[in-house]
């Protein structure tokens, strides 16, 4: 798990020197994780935090060491994919090694009946305010591996899950509530074009401030009439997780795609992209550029009202272009 994360807000930065132009990062359904069928038994709380201990030890040791094989061991789906680009900027020496962190105080969602089996786990970091909601899943006899992981944005709390008298939490398995993934993206490639959106979320920091601060992005670097370009949303094509909250309602851990797509119109500019992208493409500078964000929302859907973005994680994962 890495633990540098966008909560949602975007610098705009065009570098105009020596032609040069820059930017920093900012309704099919969804499948959900879990069926009702062949399920295995629940967890109990107390193998769940072990499980998760030991993810934790073995994080550490990956990070300490930037060994893609232990992330192997330790990770699957969307985690894993942003780790191991991670480390190859690590290895290209465009990005720092990760410090040894610790969770405290982890709170621990356990779904029964659901296969594979999941459970999710709430938890901040010590000496620190960062806080992660990640799911770790049974990935096959028994060995659980982290799968998705969110860092809860500043002014945000978590929805209220609801748990049955056995203190177990409940999986949202079917539901308009797993599609808001494909919902979010379509709302933030409208508003990051300054169009309006045929979805509507509630007004926060990863939902109108990111769609805005985006589209005065693009604003500025097209301005100029030297570049061409756009941003757009996609929700990938993985299962979501998704609880039950108290209201009725449900907390969705989703996959979204940010591309970014820039093309010079003059012979003489380039573009320049975040840093974040140093180590993933052939260049610094581009008359064409390519590159993806891969998100990972934690979506409020409540029973009645607009739904609300409450955690967040964002890393590159690909830099292409000539």
């Amino acid at each position: 798990m890495r633990k540098g994360i966008v909560l949602g807000s975007v610098a705009l930065s065009v570098l105009a020197a020596a032609g040069c132009g820059g930017e920093s990062k900012p309704a099919e359904q969804r499948p959900s994780a879990s069926t009702k069928s062949h399920a295995a038994p629940a967890l109990t709380e107390a193998q769940a935090r072990t499980i998760f201990t030991n993810y934790e030890r073995v994080n550490n040791e990956a990070n300490a060491k930037v060994s893609d094989a232990l992330l192997r061991e330790n990770e699957t789906g969307p985690m894993l994919e942003v780790d191991l680009v991670g480390n190859k900027r690590i290895r290209a020496k465009q990005e720092k090694k990760i410090k040894a962190f610790h969770y405290q105080n982890p709170q621990f969602f356990i779904p029964r009946d659901v296969s594979p089996a999941w459970f999710a786990v709430f938890a901040p970091v010590r000496g620190g305010k960062d806080k992660e909601f990640l799911v770790m899943v049974d990935t096959g006899g028994g060995k659980y591996k982290a799968a998705v992981g969110s860092w809860l944005a500043k002014g945000q709390k978590l929805p209220s899950i609801a748990r049955g008298a056995d203190g177990s939490a409940t999986a949202v398995t079917t539901g308009p509530a797993l599609d808001v993934g494909t919902r979010l993206a379509t709302y933030l490639t409208y508003t990051a074009a300054r169009q309006k959106s045929p979805e509507k979320f509630a007004s926060g920091p990863l939902t109108s401030t990111l769609g805005r601060d985006w589209a005065k992005s693009v604003l500025q670097i097209n301005s100029g009439n030297r570049w061409q370009g756009r941003t757009e949303w996609k929700a990938r094509p993985q299962p979501v997780y998704a609880l039950k909250t108290t209201d009725g309602g449900a907390l969705v851990l989703s996959a979204v795609v940010q591309g970014l797509r820039y093309t010079a119109t003059k012979p003489d500019v380039w573009y320049k992209p975040s840093d974040d992208f140093l180590g993933l493409g052939p260049k610094r500078y581009y008359n064409r550029f390519t590159g993806e964000w891969l998100w990972t929302y934690g979506t409020y859907v409540p029973s009645t009202g607009l739904p609300s973005v409450v955690t967040s994680g964002a890393h590159a994962i690909s830099a292409t272009g000539s």
